[in-house]
């Protein structure tokens, strides 16, 4: 495979780094790239939103030893090992801050929507943080650019969900005046709250947006825990639970 961004067969990549610094150094970094789309993805759930970034707060939760924003409310579980990238997004070439586990699919995503690759933020971000090209092969198999429904997951039998059950779950949501939704990965949380105003399915999954399409969820209800429960008489919870 030949990356279009090279200068020549030999030299390296252009356009996939891994970041080889402090998670909490390159979590705060974030505060000083602007507003971007935060996508945080697990098997039948996912969320983007539009958000900006803050200092990252080091606390306590069981289980996690964690790192909290509190403008985008992104939580880090920085107990375990996790690797950091800047890849490229494959739809218009804008980069995208990664970060997952060591040899697994990346979990979660920002797209720093106010750069490009050759912005002096984004080499000075390689630069500072010690990047180290990557394959674009590499690049792929981590995920970027994956949509919001692409999961790998055991499902239940097809039997189990009917049309009935979809349609009956999308006219609840158009009801409520508040959806949350909350994923939570190995290693990250997030949550949104929105007035759903778009509502749409393929198949098993549903697509839900608010009018401005800065919250957009993706939920498999044919997932083996997908949940969708109200808390109060006008908000409803949306979660996929382990």
């Amino acid at each position: 495979m030949f990356c279009s961004w090279k200068t020549s067969p030999s030299a390296p990549c252009s356009c996939a780094y891994r970041l080889r610094s402090p998670l909490h150094e390159l979590l705060n970094h974030l505060c000083y790239l602007g507003n971007g789309t935060l996508i945080l993805r697990r098997p039948g759930l996912s969320l983007a939103k539009c958000t900006s970034f803050g200092l990252h707060i080091s606390g306590r939760a069981t289980g996690w030893n964690l790192l909290r924003d509190s403008l985008s409310g992104l939580e880090t579980d920085i107990s375990g090992e996790q690797h950091a990238y800047l890849l490229t997004d494959v739809t218009d070439h804008r980069p995208l801050f990664a970060m997952g586990p060591p040899g697994k699919p990346i979990e979660l995503s920002i797209r720093l929507n106010g750069h490009t690759w050759q912005s002096p933020a984004i080499q000075q971000m390689i630069h500072r943080f010690d990047g180290v090209s990557l394959n674009c092969v590499e690049s792929h198999r981590l995920g970027a650019g994956a949509w919001l429904d692409e999961w790998e997951q055991a499902r239940r039998t097809p039997a189990t969900v009917t049309t009935d059950f979809i349609h009956t779950t999308s006219e609840i949501l158009h009801r409520c005046q508040a959806l949350e939704v909350e994923v939570r990965t190995s290693t990250h949380r997030n949550s949104v709250r929105f007035h759903p105003s778009f509502i749409d399915s393929e198949g098993s999954v549903l697509r839900i947006a608010d009018k401005s399409r800065d919250h957009i969820v993706y939920a498999d209800v044919n997932a083996e825990n997908f949940h969708l429960h109200a808390t109060t008489s006008r908000t409803l919870l949306l979660t996929h639970s382990d």
